[in-house]
């Protein structure tokens, strides 16, 4: 009688702690989502659910604070299409970082078109911008938006 009561507490002591261990991988995905969109690096590739619960989270508290300060002119953020395919994403990301020798490269905005697809990649730590025109998945051009004149 003992040994099937020991295996059943052995049992829910695992289901516990695969709970526990659940809950805080969900909040970690929070916490990054809401990071990542509070600094306005949304990255489309992030699925979860509880990703996308903190990055709507940081929106509202951006508009909920927006009239509090002076906040600094912020360039606007890229629309995301999601009309826009994800091989079209996924390829343009391997076009940037063949073309910027750079392996830190998210999708920041995306736009349809029937003749190309605009997918906006951010390049390395500040994100810097690249448009790449894009069609079932064939790459046709692949660009920096910085001001390199200004340089």
């Amino acid at each position: 009688m003992k040994k099937p009561l020991l295996v059943m507490t052995a049992g829910v002591l695992a289901l516990v702690a695969n709970a526990a261990l659940a809950s805080t991988a969900s909040q970690r995905e929070y916490k990054r989502g809401f990071a990542d969109c509070s600094a306005g690096r949304y990255d489309q590739e992030q699925h979860g659910v509880s990703y996308k619960k903190g990055c709507d989270a940081a929106e509202a508290k951006g508009k909920s604070g927006a009239g509090t300060a002076a906040a600094e002119p912020t360039e606007p953020k890229p629309y995301m299409d999601p009309s826009v395919p994800g091989k079209d994403k996924q390829a343009c990301i391997r076009a940037v970082k063949k073309q910027t020798h750079n392996p830190k490269a998210v999708v920041i905005g995306a736009v349809s078109s029937e003749a190309n697809n605009q997918v906006t990649v951010g390049v390395g730590s500040e994100r810097a911008p690249w448009k790449c025109l894009v069609k079932r998945g064939k790459v046709a051009e692949v660009t920096s938006q910085t001001n390199e004149g200004g340089l």
